[in-house]
């Protein structure tokens, strides 16, 4: 094994890089923090990511048609890498995921190039078959647009993170953090940082499983808290998922526990639709759950109950509503008031902690911190060490794989198939949007959701997907004069009309959803849970555990796209415009309205209006539609444009694009240009935060930012404060700029040299050195 793996790594060509004067500040204690820590600490670096993570490109990326071929290449064999640094988005390794550095190519700044060099490796490409260029800038491991971290640590107790982040305080570290790093702008993954990867952290879901609650048993405390207000909400049952695990986990553990009950299935989990997607960063950004009912239940801020964190002062802190009120209108309580405790026993074991009051000088608000975190993205306001989430009552779920031209396909030509697909994108938006307009109820369209998978529809309840077939089949009959009038005979109509659907047993997204998108007609796979329908079959790379979709690829999914929110009222107002610019089939991400709009909101989240009010997240492709068009047009009739103090709302914080900016800042009618380069961008146009938050709601995140983190010790691309204009540091030198002697600053004693490849160190004796 070790030798063809070392075999593959000399064909590659590979390189080997030799870490100079004992690695990343070599002149830091390290030892110090090692010998304080259960887990594992170690160097890196960009041999190590090509050693572990490119043989994984060399495998397929997904066949649909042979079933001893598909997903082999998957994130699952990446994550548990020995360096930690494997990324689903391959390119995410550079600055911006842009291999190529201005010396190897001029026009590499431009976000406009950087797209274009993306594109040259499209994802099925194997790593072998690269382009051979992009390939030499990522096997120069001296390549300088290399943005990995250089320490890794694998925290296993809460002790581990506790005494990473006073050592990275005390020595003015940045840290980052990974769970699954499938941020698509590379949030969670930064070079010159001391990198936690959470993955070996304690498996609450997987180990102490599902909780259920019972009001007899309950107490007033915060350890009763997560129960509590679970009943509250109508709810009995709540799990404990850790810093590290991923829905594969959590859903394993509540699929364990419901095969455990005597008289069947009794709890559901709102979550993401990939099995390698970590609950932390999919739910602070928004969570969207297309697949698991989140149109019935909520987004995934709103399955949140409590939080365990350690802060960027250090502190172990657990932090959840304690009072709340009902309010007419919504389906779960308002939340007044957020209370939190300090651990001052970190070093202990969890069953020793000690679970008291913050001291008096604990400068941070618990109500702030719970608003910031649920909606404010992920690896920036600390580590999260658990979170509790909401579990719901079991409901049966069926996967509708709803064939809009079912048994007629063949019989319409061009003309007529376009006036049929646009007639269903109207059923569409009805049905989804306002069900109450085609007969339907909002309970039974709720029931149904789906991310961005063609006309597939997650049902759940029994008979849930058949109401959607009915719906669709009595939408087409009353319709029926705009096909006549292209020529659709009626007894096509017909046909289509009474098309029998076929019902099966659902085994998994293999055997049955993707031949069944195949198929002539309609089909209704019913499975146990979600969970069984994305685990991969026997003959697959990895039997049993659930697909991570979409499978590695080179640059991130939405490198060329901008996720608009599409205001649900706009659709409505405009109907036959959606069902022609901004479709919901096939790419629209299907997972808004419903009970998302605020019914199941606390009111104390950051989630943006836009995302309540949305109707449907919707794929807009740079140039062609994110345009002057689409900001001059289509965006002052969709949102509030009128108050130039306050840029609104309007992207989707779940899959935000790494290139994604608003308009000139200017000139809202105007398309940040992409020929630009990225500091003239940031410079001239609307920000990616300003673009998913709004003017007023990013800037309570910024001063919430700074009072927590006013040092920036979390800084991850793309997140709340990484926007922030970034003052020039003075440099120095041992000489005519020494700021050792006197100490320039009182207490620091690291300062930016002059050749930003090094850095000054004092010593408390006002003697200077140059450190690399």
């Amino acid at each position: 094994m070790i030798f063809t793996f070392s075999l593959f790594l000399l064909s590659a060509g590979y390189h080997t890089v030799v870490k100079a004067d004992g690695g990343w500040r070599s002149h830091l204690p390290w030892n110090e923090l090692e010998s304080s820590i259960a887990g594992d600490l170690v160097d890196t670096s960009p041999s190590d990511y090509l050693q572990e993570c490119a043989p994984e490109f060399e495998k397929e990326r997904g066949n649909l048609i042979d079933p001893n071929n598909r997903w082999s290449r998957s994130m699952h064999a990446m994550i548990n890498q020995p360096s930690g640094l494997c990324l689903p988005h391959f390119f995410c390794s550079f600055e911006n995921c842009a291999p190529a550095t201005p010396d190897q190519h001029p026009q590499s700044t431009s976000a406009f190039q950087q797209i274009l060099d993306a594109s040259m490796v499209p994802p099925p490409t194997l790593y072998s078959d690269m382009n051979t260029t992009i390939k030499g800038w990522i096997e120069d491991t001296s390549n300088p647009n290399y943005n990995l971290p250089s320490k890794v640590l694998f925290p296993k107790e809460a002790k581990d993170v506790v005494a990473s982040v006073k050592f990275a305080k005390e020595h003015g570290l940045e840290i980052s953090i990974k769970n699954s790093g499938h941020s698509f702008t590379s949030a969670s993954s930064k070079g010159d940082t001391l990198h936690l990867n959470m993955n070996r952290y304690y498996h609450y879901a997987m180990n102490d499983g599902v909780i259920d609650c019972d009001a007899d048993s309950i107490g007033d405390g915060l350890s009763d808290q997560p129960c509590r207000l679970s009943l509250a909400k109508g709810k009995n049952a709540v799990i404990r998922t850790g810093g590290g695990e991923n829905w594969q986990k959590v859903y394993g553990a509540v699929r364990k526990a419901n095969e455990d009950q005597p008289d069947g299935f009794k709890y559901h989990a709102v979550g993401g639709a990939a099995a390698t997607v970590s609950p932390m960063g999919w739910t602070f950004s928004a969570g969207l759950s297309g697949t698991t009912a989140g149109r019935m239940l909520g987004f995934g801020v709103d399955q949140v109950l409590q939080l365990e964190m350690v802060l960027p002062n250090g502190s172990h802190v657990k932090f959840g509503p304690t009072e709340w009120e009902e309010q007419e209108g919504y389906d779960v309580p308002k939340t007044l008031s957020v209370s939190g405790l300090c651990n001052t026993n970190p070093e202990a074991a969890e069953e020793d902690w000690v679970w008291d009051d913050c001291p008096e000088d604990f400068a941070v608000n618990f109500d702030d911190l719970w608003f910031a975190v649920r909606g404010g993205g992920g690896g920036t306001w600390g580590v999260v060490l658990s979170v509790y989430l909401q579990l719901h009552e079991y409901m049966p779920y069926e996967l509708i794989v709803l064939n809009s031209v079912a048994c007629v396909g063949d019989k319409l030509d061009e003309a007529q198939k376009a006036t049929w697909n646009f007639l269903y994108q109207m059923f569409e938006i009805k049905f989804l949007l306002d069900p109450t307009s085609i007969g339907v109820t909002e309970d039974e369209a709720n029931a149904c959701g789906t991310s961005d998978s063609g006309t597939n529809f997650h049902c759940y309840g029994d008979g849930s997907s058949t109401i959607v077939d009915n719906a669709w089949k009595t939408f087409l009959v009353n319709n029926r004069g705009s096909l006549e009038g292209v020529g659709v005979a009626p007894g096509v109509i017909d046909e289509a009309a009474n098309c029998e659907v076929e019902y099966k047993e659902g085994s998994n997204v293999f055997v049955d959803t993707i031949p069944s998108v195949f198929s002539p007609k309609s089909t209704v796979l019913s499975y146990k849970d979600y969970v069984q329908s994305i685990q991969m079959p026997e003959t697959a790379a990895f039997p049993g555990l659930g697909i991570d979709s979409p499978p590695p690829a080179y640059a991130a999914l939405n490198y060329q796209n901008a996720n608009i929110l599409i205001p649900k009222k706009w659709i409505l107002d405009n109907i036959l415009t959606a069902a022609q610019l901004v479709a919901p089939s096939p790419t629209a991400y299907r997972a808004f309205g419903g009970k998302t709009a605020s019914a199941v909101s606390d009111q104390m989240n950051s989630l943006s209006d836009a995302h309540r009010e949305a109707g449907y997240m919707s794929p807009a492709p740079f140039v062609v539609a994110y345009n002057d068009v689409f900001f001059s047009t289509l965006m002052p009739q969709m949102f509030d444009m009128g108050d130039k103090s306050n840029f609104p709302a309007f992207l989707g914080a779940n899959h935000a694009g790494l290139y994604t900016r608003g308009p000139l800042k200017s000139d809202w009618t105007k398309a940040c240009p992409l020929e630009w380069s990225q500091e003239e961008r940031d410079e001239k146009c609307i920000s990616l935060q300003e673009c998913i938050w709004g003017t007023k709601l990013l800037k309570r995140l910024e001063e919430i930012k700074e009072a927590i983190d006013p040092d920036y010790m979390f800084d991850c691309t793309g997140c709340v404060g990484n926007n922030r204009v970034k003052s020039v540091p003075s440099v120095y030198n041992c000489k005519a700029k020494n700021p050792c002697d006197p100490l320039l600053t009182t207490g620091k004693f690291h300062y930016p040299h002059v050749n930003e490849k090094k850095f000054v160190q004092c010593s408390e004796y006002g003697d200077c050195f140059v450190r690399k």
